[in-house]
């Protein structure tokens, strides 16, 4: 049976938290999709994708269209499956976690077959898979308690205890009545004598222990103590440096893509509106829908865009390299950034379903219980 006692691994809750996202991102695309079902928009897509696939000949756009919508509404259903799999699989349901597995793999298999597109899902689907099947996975669904893998000796090689050798006192004889044995000899430090230099008489560690402070002084202050438990010696999380270390580099990444977009446009604002009208591997219709009848107003927005999450990825780096320095208030300023990227990225979608993985991953991270105590120590 299971040790409900045992604390759930990181590599599980990463596994669930991926799978959940992954499917409630896929669930919103299908119910998007459906909900402009019959649209023009839709049956010029699939007019499109025919044209330029080699089953020209074999499909007609209505028969495309039923079957595209029997595809998304089975998409819809693996989804919703997913998700109510990954809350059970976190809930160390045995059951869950194969069920689970079998989805991943569909979905992974899913999106290899699309093509360039559908690359980094399928990464994601196979990170799935190899979390929810590690060593420390299995021992906890097991019920076994995770053994830490860097121990230095196991129970087996544990050495054994020293032996005790004990010590027999000789019987103790009555002196001779008249000899000099029967008067004790005198003591090298009377009882009335005061505190002094007092050296212990037999050799061994006695002998390195600190000496005595004098008669009529003081200790030695606390704060002059060695540090044994002090707080700030604890040493910080895993799960924080790594939260930490991925979202500075996710937002220095951010911040360098947008911020070189504000830069060129406040240096040269004709020479960002030629950039943005004349895009490589855009069609002059794509460019036509995307920039409108009004250039310069579309290169102001999107230098709004830019220079906003550039100081959001700033933002958000400076509050994860705080918490490393034990800043309870960076917490909760990470969070709301973290939230406001989130949005961002699922405004860009399906390129930003990366870093919403990533930006949920962190947020659990740094929310987690030794994260927590090891910041109210430090208060």
């Amino acid at each position: 049976m299971a040790n409900p006692t045992t604390a759930r691994p990181q590599k599980v809750m990463m596994a669930c938290l991926t799978a959940g996202v992954a499917s409630v991102l896929v669930l919103i695309s299908v119910l998007t999709t459906l909900s402009g079902w019959g649209s023009l928009e839709v049956r010029e897509q699939v007019e499109r994708t025919l044209d330029a696939s080699p089953i020209t000949g074999t499909l007609t756009v209505d028969q495309a269209l039923s079957w595209l919508r029997v595809i998304l509404m089975a998409a819809g259903a693996l989804a919703t499956t997913s998700i109510v799999l990954a809350v059970w699989t976190a809930k160390r349901h045995k059951g869950a976690r194969i069920g689970l597995t079998v989805s991943s793999l569909l979905s992974t298999v899913t999106f290899a077959s699309t093509g360039a597109t559908g690359i980094i899902p399928a990464m994601l689907g196979v990170m799935v898979v190899v979390f929810l099947w590690s060593a420390e996975s299995r021992a906890w669904f097991a019920g076994r308690e995770i053994e830490p893998a860097n121990a230095a000796t196991s129970p087996r090689e544990a050495p054994a205890p020293r032996p005790v050798h004990t010590t027999t006192t000789p019987p103790v004889r009555a002196p001779e009545p008249g000899s000099e044995a029967s008067q004790p000899p005198p003591s090298p430090r009377p009882y009335a004598a005061g505190p002094g230099s007092y050296q212990h008489p037999f050799p061994g560690p006695a002998q390195q222990q600190p000496p005595v402070a004098p008669y009529g002084q003081p200790p030695a202050p606390y704060g002059q103590q060695p540090p044994y438990g002090r707080p700030g010696q604890l040493p910080r999380p895993r799960p924080l440096i790594t939260a930490a270390v991925t979202a500075t580099v996710l937002s220095g990444i951010v911040a360098a893509v947008f911020g070189l977009n504000a830069l060129i446009y406040l240096v040269s604002p004709s020479q960002y509106v030629d950039m943005l009208t004349n895009p490589p591997m855009f069609s002059e219709s794509e460019v036509q829908q995307l920039v409108g009848d009004d250039p310069q107003g579309y290169a102001r927005d999107m230098f709004l865009i830019s220079l906003t999450l550039g100081v959001l990825a700033v933002a958000g780096a400076v509050s994860a390299l705080t918490l490393l320095v034990r800043k309870p208030a960076a917490r909760i300023v990470f969070t709301v950034v973290a939230g406001l990227s989130m949005v961002a990225s699922v405004a860009l979608a399906p390129l930003g379903l990366v870093w919403l993985v990533a930006q949920v991953a962190c947020v659990m991270l740094v929310w987690r219980r030794e994260v927590t105590a090891w910041l109210r120590v430090g208060r």
